[in-house]
């Protein structure tokens, strides 16, 4: 589709103002889409990996699994935006990835839900052990460290559940909870 400028100047002069209007309004609109498109797609994602990280130690505070497996990145999401541009879909098929993410993610819930359900955490920091990859529009952060301070007792240490974020278009999720 052409941009807007130059269906502009395609345009007879006295309809020229009118398609001018038009086709800005398309093109805004059709970006506004895909906006919106990603954001409703990323459903309880957070604007940072540290508002994850703390979104997270409060659900966990709750004992409010709903909310934690709402931070992970959805079948729907990892088969929509993530997979088409995974190297891995050249040669595994999608649903054996997701079955193996899925039961080791289903473990490690389980296990951070028994060891740390109702316990309350501060946040102290996240950090990464390992460089992230980039894809065209995602990028992955394998070697989550989420270091925590326990506040019934002040002590403080890695939560280990915690494996790989992915942020996609300024949004944060989980790939999946590691198991302990």
């Amino acid at each position: 589709m052409p941009d807007a400028p130059r269906l502009c100047r395609t345009v007879t002069r006295g309809r020229r103002d009118l398609w001018c209007l038009a086709a800005t309004l398309l093109v805004l609109g059709a970006a506004a889409c895909r906006e919106a498109a990603g954001r409703s797609v990323m459903e309880h994602a957070r604007n940072s990996e540290e508002a994850l990280g703390e979104a997270v130690l409060e659900a966990l505070a709750q004992k409010d699994r709903v909310a934690l497996q709402g931070f992970l990145v959805s079948r729907e999401e990892y088969e929509k935006l993530l997979w088409p541009e995974m190297p891995d879909k050249q040669y595994t098929p999608f649903d054996f990835v997701w079955s193996l993410n899925e039961a080791n993610t289903r473990k490690g819930l389980r296990q951070l839900f028994e060891r740390y359900g109702g316990v309350e955490f501060e946040l102290v920091s996240v950090d990464w052990t390992e460089p992230p990859e980039d894809y065209p529009s995602f990028r992955l952060y394998p070697g989550a460290q989420v270091t925590v301070r326990r506040l019934d007792n002040g002590e403080r240490g890695v939560l280990p559940s915690f494996d790989v974020f992915v942020e996609y278009a300024g949004r944060w999720k989980l790939l999946n909870y590691d198991e302990l």
